[in-house]
This record gives C-alpha cells, sequence and structure tokens, in this order.
C-alpha cells in the first residue's frame, strides 16, 4: 500500500489496525479533528488556529447509544458563526417539504397545536411550519433573526414550556451529552404530556456506507433505529433524506423510566472504515497533479479533508452553495471556499468529489457534460 508524504494515513491505519470487533471502550477512534466541523474562518490564520480534539466511540452502558467517550461539552460554543444551513439547494428544499410532510401525517393536519422546536437553528423548519398555519414558538443560541416567537438561547432545565403539543427536536440530540437524560428534562419541562418528534442522522447509514466523514466531534451520540426506539415503551421510526437521516415519533409518556441495552454494534463493519480511509488516500495521491476539489463546506467536507488532507497537498479548494461561507476558510486545515462563479475561473481542476450524493444531480446540472470528472463520496 502506498503511503503519502506529510499525511498522516500510516497513523489512520494503526488506529484502525487496533480497533477490536466487541463493544468495548473504544471501539473506533479519531484524532486531531475540529471541534466545530460547521465554523468556517474569515482568514487562514484563525482556520489554522481553531481548536481540535478526538472521537472515541463506545457503547453507553447505561442506554446503549453509541457516544463519544472524549465529548468534552464545555469546549461547545454555538454562536451567529455556526453555518449548519442546506436551504440553498433545491433538493435540500423538497427534503425539507418531506420531512415537514411526514410530521403533518402524524398530527393529522391539526392547525390548533402548539409546536415548540427545541434546536431550530435558523428557523427555517419552524418558518416553514408557521407558514402553513401552525402556532410555533423555537429555541436555538444560533438564531439570527428577531422573530419574537424564537428564543435565542439553549433550552435548559428551568425552561418551562407552556402548552407545548408537538415537540420537535431536527438534527439536535446528536449535539447534546446523556441524550435520554435530556429527553427526561424535556419531559417534565412539558408536564410529561404531549407528543415527539426526533430526527437525527442514523448510524445505520454510516456503517452501510462506511461513511467514515460522517463521525465528527460536533456529534457526541451517534443513534440507529434500535437504540433510538429502545428509550420508548412504543415508538415510530423510519429513514429520510435517502436514508441518511432517521425520525422517532412517540408520545413523551412513553418514554421509559429504565432502559434496557439494545443489540451490540456491528463493529465487522466499523473495522472496514480503514480500508475505505486507505483507498481514497490512494486516490488523492494517483490524481492530485489533476486537479481536486470538493464540493461541500459542510461537516462531510470538513472532515474529509481534516483527515486526508489536513496540509493541502490534494485539494486545492472547497466549493459551497452558501453565501455565507464563500471567501471563508475549513477549520484546521485553513482550505479556501469558493462560489460555484468563482470556482468556474479554475482551468487547473479535473476532479471534483461531491461530499453527498444526494446533491450530484444538482451540481452535474452546473457543468457542461464532461468538463469535469464529478465523482460522489460513496
Amino acid at each position: 500500500m502506498t503511503t503519502i508524504a506529510s499525511n498522516p494515513v500510516d497513523e489512520l491505519r494503526q488506529e484502525h489496525t487496533n480497533q477490536q470487533n466487541s463493544i468495548t471502550s473504544p471501539f473506533y477512534t479519531v484524532n486531531r479533528i475540529p471541534i466545530f466541523q460547521n465554523k468556517v474562518y474569515p482568514t487562514v490564520k484563525e482556520a489554522m488556529q481553531s481548536e481540535t480534539s478526538s472521537v472515541a466511540l463506545d457503547v453507553d452502558p447505561n442506554s446503549g447509544i453509541i457516544r463519544n467517550a472524549l465529548f468534552d461539552d464545555t469546549l461547545m460554543n454555538y454562536d451567529e458563526h455556526y453555518q449548519n444551513e442546506q436551504n440553498y439547494s433545491p433538493f435540500f428544499q423538497q427534503y425539507v417539504d418531506d420531512v415537514a410532510a411526514t410530521l403533518e401525517a402524524f398530527i393529522e393536519h391539526d392547525k390548533t397545536l402548539n409546536i415548540v422546536e427545541i434546536g431550530c437553528g435558523k428557523g427555517y423548519f419552524l418558518e416553514l411550519l408557521r407558514t402553513k398555519g401552525y402556532r410555533v414558538t423555537g429555541y436555538d443560541p444560533t438564531y439570527e433573526g428577531t422573530a419574537e416567537y424564537i428564543v435565542k438561547d439553549y433550552f435548559g432545565a428551568n425552561t418551562i414550556i407552556e402548552s407545548g403539543d408537538l415537540l420537535v427536536l431536527r438534527h439536535t440530540m446528536e449535539h447534546i451529552p446523556s441524550p435520554y437524560s435530556f429527553l427526561k428534562m424535556v419531559a417534565k419541562a412539558n408536564g410529561n404530556t404531549g407528543k415527539l418528534f426526533i430526527e437525527v442522522p442514523t448510524f445505520d447509514w454510516i456503517l452501510e456506507n462506511t461513511a467514515f466523514w460522517d463521525i465528527f466531534y460536533e456529534h457526541c451520540n451517534y443513534f440507529t433505529e434500535a437504540s433510538f426506539a429502545n428509550l420508548f415503551t412504543k415508538a415510530q421510526t423510519g429513514r429520510l433524506f435517502n436514508g441518511q437521516y432517521m425520525y422517532l415519533y412517540a408520545d413523551l409518556a412513553d418514554l421509559k423510566p429504565d432502559i434496557e441495552l439494545p443489540a451490540a454494534v456491528q463493529n465487522e463493519k466499523i473495522s472496514s472504515f480503514g480500508q475505505r480511509l486507505e483507498a481514497w488516500a490512494d486516490w488523492l495521491r494517483q490524481h492530485q497533479h489533476e486537479g481536486i476539489a470538493v464540493w461541500g463546506a459542510g461537516a462531510k467536507g470538513s472532515t474529509f479533508v481534516n483527515r486526508l488532507d489536513p496540509t493541502q497537498e490534494f485539494v486545492r479548494c472547497v466549493v459551497d452553495i452558501s453565501p455565507r461561507k464563500y471567501g471563508k476558510y475549513i477549520a484546521a486545515t485553513a482550505h479556501p471556499i469558493l462560489s460555484p462563479e468563482a470556482f468556474r475561473q479554475h482551468n487547473d481542476i479535473q476532479h471534483i468529489l461531491v461530499m453527498n450524493p444526494n446533491y450530484l444531480a444538482e451540481i452535474e446540472a452546473q457543468f457542461e457534460p464532461g468538463r469535469y470528472h464529478i465523482l460522489p463520496l460513496q
């Protein structure tokens, strides 16, 4: 197997060689990755000085949920510089509409319900529900708007919800340490009544696709459908976003007082992450002189370049359609982030690696056939 000069591929291989096929702690480790994959920086210096840490996945003996045993909540500061919105993509917009339709089917389009979204981000989904005629309230410290019905703060132990008929947590639980305890707190704040709609990335999809680029520090928890449903006496689950995400719908009154552990993680699939890393490392080395760009400056793209190109030897730039990221730099590696328009000015790039295959058709449509070798990361 070839090695890459000045690139920690040998260390990556050793990490995976040492992994054990059991749920002993840890069963998957990653070193030196940014604490915030979804923060981008205005200067190279700030990007390179952004804080990094490590991931060591094990199974929480109390809940059976996969967690990062090294996660330090005190390091996390979700402020206005945190940018994880993807609503500039038509595919993503359609997906959000599909999520809303899934939720509405559960509540039978009852517009009298009071919907509370915990971790509403910039408020996009909450505003969508509001345009449909629902009464809404949101909580999120990263909110940048002025709507009176969105509280720019964390949802905490002292928060009291006024008649929350439906509580929504979309892409929030994976950021919260001790998710089972958090759900207990949420239930108590709502008087142990009401319904719950949760959406998170599914570890099932990560395993099925050996997606090492989907494991990063911001996510202190990883859920399978089985482990998530195991928190309730009864719940409905399903997949969204072409299988990458899952939802859970349950009654807060059905949250279990105690939890029995679910089945163990499929660690034979975890062990194959090393082979996937090695394969992409070799691909980058073979094609580096032909010019390589990464499309997607979100968590997947940040994780990919941090793991395989920390010193900018292979990937010349990262492209993103979010205007909030143009002219900024990826955390730790300081890869420049270009708009699609600025990217078109580069004549020295032949390959585009698409971080999320869901956006492949959108990206291909922007260029004449054959202009680039566009390769989805899957």
